[in-house]
């Protein structure tokens, strides 16, 4: 679940590209569910595109030009969800964040299966942490603070980009294992320390009957 999922390029949604192709390289099955900023598919007027692209089946919302602004990061969080639970029944949940939208719905979907949930959190939100005194910003910022520590709690592994985003997700919430895979790093390695993360979960080389992750 990345709402800028990318197949080219270095957008940060390439990561999950690069992941998700090796993934399906050892016989693994897996569905991506993006928005369409960064894939640019000819949807028109249509609501959702779907794309199948070296072995994945990617499940693409037209979100408009504003693809990107936070009423649409709500509106793909939501759609992500939905969609997730007329998917088949995955072994585990990947999602990147922000927004934090896609995190919540990654940690409702996750416990809609009861599988285990890999976060990884591009940025953070600081109001999350320091919300403003008062008012009906402090009582949004107080929900989405709930949202994310009940995400961050909920994850089996978070993956964050540097030292300084590992330990303000400490401040957020601990999850079991946090580990730091930095943007520059090449995507061989990427995925080697991906592997880690599974194994670290009891699903590296696990498959269920079909063969999904």
């Amino acid at each position: 679940m990345h709402q800028c999922f990318a197949i080219d390029g270095i957008s940060p949604g390439r990561r999950f590209y690069e992941i998700g192709r090796r993934l399906v390289n050892e016989g693994h099955q897996v569905t991506v569910i993006t928005g369409n900023s960064e894939l640019k598919l000819p949807l028109g007027q249509k609501k959702i595109g779907l794309l199948q692209k070296d072995g994945m089946a990617i499940v693409s919302f037209n979100l408009g030009h504003s693809g990107e602004s936070r009423r649409a990061s709500s509106f793909f969080a939501r759609q992500a969800y939905r969609q997730g639970r007329r998917l088949p029944h995955p072994d585990l949940v990947l999602a990147s964040s922000p927004p934090t939208a896609v995190a919540r719905s990654a940690c409702r979907l996750s416990n809609y299966y009861k599988v285990p949930l890999v976060l990884e959190i591009r940025e953070i939100d600081l109001s999350i942490i320091q919300s403003p005194d008062g008012g009906l910003k402090s009582i949004i910022s107080s929900l989405r603070r709930r949202y994310a520590q009940k995400a961050y709690l909920r994850a089996d592994s978070i993956i964050v980009g540097s030292l300084e985003m590992a330990e303000t997700a400490q401040i957020i919430g601990p999850a079991k294992e946090i580990t730091i895979l930095p943007h520059e790093l090449d995507f061989e390695n990427l995925y080697q320390g991906y592997r880690k993360i599974l194994s670290a979960i009891k699903l590296d080389g696990r498959k269920d009957l079909s063969g999904k992750y």
